[in-house]
């Protein structure tokens, strides 16, 4: 095996197409069998049901995917699910070795579901505005049919055929590790990814957790629910989070104190054409404002805007006057936090050109560093700023790609686990759900529910299937 490696700096993952997925399947499978906990996240066509064609006759109240009775809300996602499609999903392996540092493999699969399904022009209008690529999806994508057990819709073409089962047993190697699943606000992940690979949905949400419960018995940990618990008052949007882990290591760091170690690695493969594939997908922007004319007037008592920084996104979008770039929020509240409530100066930001911050007079200090020298309140500032990231700040990531939403996941997993300790296990299989004061989703095995029978026989294929990473495993050491 191949690798390329680099530090924390930007995701590096390896996109798994219909052209490699089976010379990568032995790494993937092994990788997840190596992996201390395994981290995911999806894209999909549709969260919800808005605006269909009345030749549809839809009734909305069985599409409530927000409602606050479970019952109502797990039939509102299992409907969306059943009708909607994944694009893609991205896989993190987080392997630890013995000293301690943590070597990262990220996957991004591109997928195309083969049945007739809904799109959402609001979820493709999203994931185009964030950089997917839907001609690759529709030229690459890994050919698949959802379900049902226990064998899949079987096309005419014996590729299609491969790619849909290497794909499935990518998910069922995920299950024969009984290795820690991590999402991050991942309901509707679990959904989709079960309606998908392990077949058609429970009738019941009892019956729905039962299986999760089952199949993932290492736990299923979501690391938003995690952070609102032991972090309550700020922020929990996955990229936010990411960036505030990544600085408090560096902080640690300087401080001498125990730290997160990770190596980021990449797996090179040799694609149908023969040539060697070693290209490290640039991460995503978002788009500049290209428009004329004024933008929208925000309120102007932060330098930054505050709906992203507390949601992580914005309706001005683009056009913004606000700045979206999570390092100099993170500066600023850092700041906010440590002046004295009796300083009520305040400076001008420095400007914003081409989405990038200009270097002041004072130097090339940040701007936290330069207010910090100057004794002025940070909180009080007023700046301009475009919504795309300084190019040095770290805040150039690809949001949206599920491979960089699934390392960030991991990562910021490995940081709770290292910061809080013992108190993460407390949150163990714990499902953070959407509204305010709603309990979140215990996945248990209760009295009242069984297995469905998608979980029968979906099991009995994963216990009958072999592994490379559970041969390799087990071979004995070289003497």
């Amino acid at each position: 095996m191949q690798t390329s490696a680099a530090e924390t700096a930007s995701a590096i993952y390896t996109d798994v197409t219909r052209e490699n997925i089976q010379p990568l399947f032995s790494d993937i499978a092994k990788q997840i069998s190596l992996a201390e906990f395994v981290a995911v996240d999806t894209e999909f066509t549709g969260l919800g049901l808005s605006n269909a064609s009345p030749v549809f006759r839809f009734d909305t109240a069985d599409w409530l995917t927000r409602a606050t009775d479970m019952r109502d809300m797990y039939k509102g996602m299992a409907n969306v699910a059943k009708t909607h499609a994944l694009v893609s999903m991205g896989l993190s392996t987080f392997v630890r070795t013995s000293d301690g540092m943590f070597h990262v493999y990220s996957f991004n699969f591109i997928l195309q579901e083969q049945s007739t399904h809904l799109v959402s022009p609001a979820s493709i209008a999203f994931l185009a505005q964030n950089g997917f690529d839907l001609g690759k999806q529709a030229l690459q994508g890994i050919r698949y049919f959802s379900g049902p057990n226990p064998h899949p819709v079987e096309s005419r073409s014996e590729d299609i055929n491969l790619e849909g089962d290497l794909l499935r047993k990518v998910l069922f190697a995920l299950v024969r590790a009984k290795k820690p699943l991590v999402i991050h606000n991942g309901l509707f992940d679990l959904v989709y990814i079960y309606q998908s690979f392990f077949g058609p949905l429970p009738d019941s949400h009892e019956s729905f957790v039962f299986d999760l419960h089952t199949l993932f018995p290492a736990g299923i940990y979501d690391t938003k629910l995690i952070a609102e618990s032991l972090d309550p008052g700020t922020a929990s949007f996955l990229a936010y989070l990411y960036h505030k882990s990544e600085r408090i290591h560096r902080q640690r760091r300087e401080q001498a104190i125990e730290a997160l170690s990770i190596k980021q690695t990449k797996i090179l493969v040799r694609e149908k054409s023969g040539a060697e594939s070693d290209r490290n997908p640039q991460p995503r922007r978002r788009p500049q404002n290209t428009r004329g004319g004024k933008t929208p007037e925000t309120r102007p008592s932060k330098p930054y805007c505050e709906h992203f920084a507390a949601f992580g996104h914005c309706k001005f979008r683009d056009q913004c006057r606000h700045s979206h770039d999570l390092e100099f929020i993170l500066d600023c509240q850092q700041e906010e936090a440590e002046a004295p409530a009796d300083q009520d100066a305040a400076i001008e930001a420095p400007p914003v050109q081409n989405g990038k911050r200009k270097r002041n007079d004072e130097g090339s200090l940040p701007p936290s560093k330069i207010l910090k020298a100057l004794g002025k309140n940070m909180s009080q500032l007023k700046t301009e700023s475009s919504v795309l990231p300084a190019e040095n700040s770290g805040s150039a990531a690809a949001y949206h790609t599920a491979a960089y939403d699934a390392y960030m996941t991991g990562f910021i997993f490995a940081s709770l686990r290292l910061v809080h300790g013992d108190a993460v296990e407390e949150h163990k299989n714990k499902v953070f759900r959407m509204g305010r004061g709603v309990e979140p989703l215990l996945i248990q095995a209760s009295i009242y529910a069984s297995a469905s029978t998608t979980y029968r026989q979906t099991i009995k294929l994963i216990e009958e299937m072999e592994f490379p990473g559970e041969t390799a495993k087990s071979e004995p050491p070289a003497n």
